[in-house]
């Protein structure tokens, strides 16, 4: 008979099998983009077109599986057209296909001082969601809190290190900005809990603004979905 240990091991592998399909982000396609479209054909396959910044022409084709070849073109005409069945926010495209699943381009700084990023989305029914309110006053500031979603479910992650980087595919940051002196500027990212997928951050004096601004990359819980990037926004308390 297997030994406790065994045992263990055994009922651990078959937890870990019942476990959802990991999730994914949605595909960054470049950084400095311009001019960027896409197209879809009937079998699934997208061809992303976008401008370097250099003027460069490039191409890419985001497959059925995600994966992403740089220089190519998937054969086929375009079976999608534009929408506005949906609302989603930093939209660069927004395009519908006739099994009714959403595809888009979205275009957003993620890191501080990096490149704007073109992100590429797949998915059915409503994007993702991020709340954001704000409370006052806590040692004599704010707090932001916020929630994020999809489909209704909470999106966080099981793992991260000590300053909230994820360390699994289910674990998102939210890149949280406050408007001063006309313009948007970068407090820092911070981790969703588990299990309910909010966050709060108490505003430090020199990053308080009129309002404050939240982004985060979507998460995916299908085989073969890349849901959309999301946005919330919220007025100082104050």
């Amino acid at each position: 008979m297997p030994t406790p240990k065994v045992r263990l091991l055994v009922l651990g592998l078959l937890g870990l099998l019942a476990l959802p399909l990991p999730a994914e982000a949605s595909v960054k396609i470049a950084g400095g983009a311009r001019n960027a479209s896409f197209r879809v054909n009937a079998n699934g396959y997208a061809t992303v077109f976008w401008t370097t910044a250099s003027g460069t022409r490039r191409t890419a084709v985001v497959t059925p599986t995600k994966q992403i070849r740089y220089g190519r073109r998937a054969p086929g005409r375009d079976v999608s057209h534009p929408t506005d069945n949906v609302d989603i926010p930093m939209k660069v495209a927004l395009r519908q296909t006739p099994n009714g699943r959403f595809w888009a381009l979205q275009s957003w700084r993620r890191i501080k001082g990096g490149p704007v990023e073109l992100r590429f989305s797949r998915w059915r029914g409503a994007p993702t969601k991020l709340a954001l309110w704000t409370t006052c006053c806590k040692w004599r500031s704010e707090v932001v809190h916020g929630k994020a979603t999809f489909h209704g479910r909470p999106i966080f992650g099981y793992s991260a290190t000590s300053s909230g980087v994820p360390l699994d595919p289910y674990g998102r940051n939210v890149y949280l900005d406050s408007m001063r002196r006309g313009r948007w500027v970068r407090m820092m990212g911070i981790l969703t809990h588990r299990p309910t997928g909010t966050f709060r951050l108490w505003i430090r004096k020199y990053w308080r603004g009129s309002s404050y601004r939240g982004r985060i990359i979507g998460p995916n819980w299908g085989s073969n979905l890349l849901g959309p990037d999301a946005q919330g926004w919220a007025p100082s308390s104050m």
